[in-house]
């Protein structure tokens, strides 16, 4: 398993855009800021360059699908997947503001966000977000220090059910993933996904952003953490 991460600069490199697909172009310029126009652009070139190093292509030549939501059914929001070449490799992506997140693996379902720290209205999505073991958890959370904790459990939520290829059809109360400890089995099942059991982590942070891995548990996996000096390494 490989994660890459990085944080883009705001600025638009041409090189970048080159090697977009003509979907991933349309989205491009649908951004009326051209900050997060170029953050975005960053982001999803700097994957595919990531993903053309395991897949020995060309990044410009790897094409995206979407599974069906395991939830919805639609594809809108499923899980994604790489349509060309033919391969195993399962990957996720996140973004948030500058910063992106990418793991990739071997036959194996992978999920990963990345949240940047921001208020939250803490009292009314913790009975909707929170398990009843997690809202015990965070009434000894400090104050001062609740809002980054709740988006630090957030991201490990995200991951997992990104894993499951449910998305936001998932019910985020009803999975507990312990943010009280470093790493947590999970259990969350969904339609059409063979894993049921989950292991979610917290992956290198910075001041302002928390990001989370999750994978099946007891699956045995050699982990590589790599960055991309061109674009500012997070952490």
């Amino acid at each position: 398993m490989a994660v890459w991460s990085g944080r883009a600069t705001g600025h638009l490199v041409p090189d970048d855009i080159d090697i977009l697909s003509p979907e991933e172009r349309q989205r491009f310029s649908a951004f009326r800021d051209p900050v997060r126009a170029a953050n975005f652009a960053t982001a999803h070139a700097e994957v595919r360059r990531c993903l053309a190093q395991v897949l020995d292509l060309d990044p410009g030549a790897i094409r995206f699908g979407r599974h069906p939501c395991a939830g919805c059914g639609r594809s809108v929001h499923g899980r994604p997947y790489i349509q060309h070449p033919h391969t195993d490799w399962e990957f996720s992506l996140s973004r948030s503001g500058p910063y992106w997140l990418c793991a990739a693996a071997a036959g194996m379902r992978v999920g990963v966000d990345l949240e940047c720290v921001r208020r939250t209205d803490f009292g009314s999505l913790a009975s909707v977000v929170l398990s009843e073991s997690e809202r015990t958890y965070f009434q000894g959370v400090p104050a001062g220090r609740r809002d980054a904790e709740f988006i630090r459990c957030w991201t490990r939520k995200e991951a997992v059910v990104k894993a499951s290829g449910i998305g936001v059809e998932a019910t985020l109360g009803n999975i507990d993933v312990g943010p009280g400890r470093r790493a947590a089995v999970v259990s969350h099942s969904a339609a059409g996904c063979e894993v049921d059991t989950w292991l979610v982590t917290d992956l290198p942070t910075g001041s302002d952003y928390f990001s989370a891995l999750a994978v099946p548990a007891f699956e045995e996996f050699t982990f590589f953490l790599g960055e991309k000096s061109s674009v500012h390494p997070i952490g």
